[in-house]
């Protein structure tokens, strides 16, 4: 099962503290990827991933220790870019074999082996409900958006980030309105609860399990 490998990795990858530790886990992945054979389009996800965690930890290259460069905002260090690819490697070694496996196998995959792990069933069906209006989510973002550009033609860029923002906490609203709807309408219709979700063995995921357990302990 692929669930019992990805919190085994994730928890080794986080605990970390040297580059060449990640380098190992950063093959595993590789091989994770030659082995799912994914679709092109989960590369661009990546890609935005690394750029967003990149971003989420720049203020690392300004710590203190020996300085390389000096920048208007402030220094940037021997340590503080040791401690940025760091940073970096963990949180994206971690979260891209997430988005790698939901995305190759689906999320029903991972929601039975929840199950075949004797899982809470309210925390499966609270998930699956969640990945469900995700994409409900996002078509009422783009419904809002759409009619904010067409209404705000020619206006300042600070007076429509104004606006774009007062649009954010709207649509969380008329999500949570929808999504009240839509349940209401699944009762009216018999529904009970979801159905079971079945799962096969694959010895992949076992495979991984014990080498990043075999690379750990070497």
């Amino acid at each position: 099962m692929y669930l019992p490998f990805l919190l085994i990795y994730a928890l080794l990858v986080v605990t970390r503290k040297s580059l060449i530790e990640l380098a190992y886990f950063g093959v595993v992945l590789g091989c994770l990827i030659l082995m799912l054979k994914p679709k092109k389009s989960i590369f661009k996800h990546l890609g935005f991933l690394l750029g967003f965690e990149g971003f989420l930890f720049i203020l690392a290259l300004f710590n203190p220790g020996e300085v390389i460069l000096v920048t208007p905002i402030g220094a940037i260090t021997k340590e503080g870019i040791y401690s940025f690819f760091l940073l970096l490697g963990r949180a994206f070694l971690s979260s891209s074999v997430v988005v790698l496996v939901s995305n190759s196998l689906g999320f029903s995959k991972i929601l039975a082996e929840m199950e075949t792990l004797k899982f809470p069933r309210i925390l499966v069906l609270t998930l699956a409900f969640t990945y469900r209006y995700l994409d409900l989510f996002k078509d009422e973002a783009l419904r809002m958006k759409r009619a904010l550009d067409s209404r705000a033609f020619g206006i300042g860029k600070l007076e429509y980030y104004k606006k774009l923002g007062a649009l954010i906490g709207e649509i969380f609203a008329r999500a949570y309105l929808r999504n009240e709807k839509i349940y209401m309408s699944m009762l009216s219709r018999g529904f009970g609860e979801f159905p079971k979700f079945e799962t096969k063995k694959d010895i992949i995921p076992i495979a991984l399990t014990m080498i990043v357990l075999l690379g750990v302990l070497l």
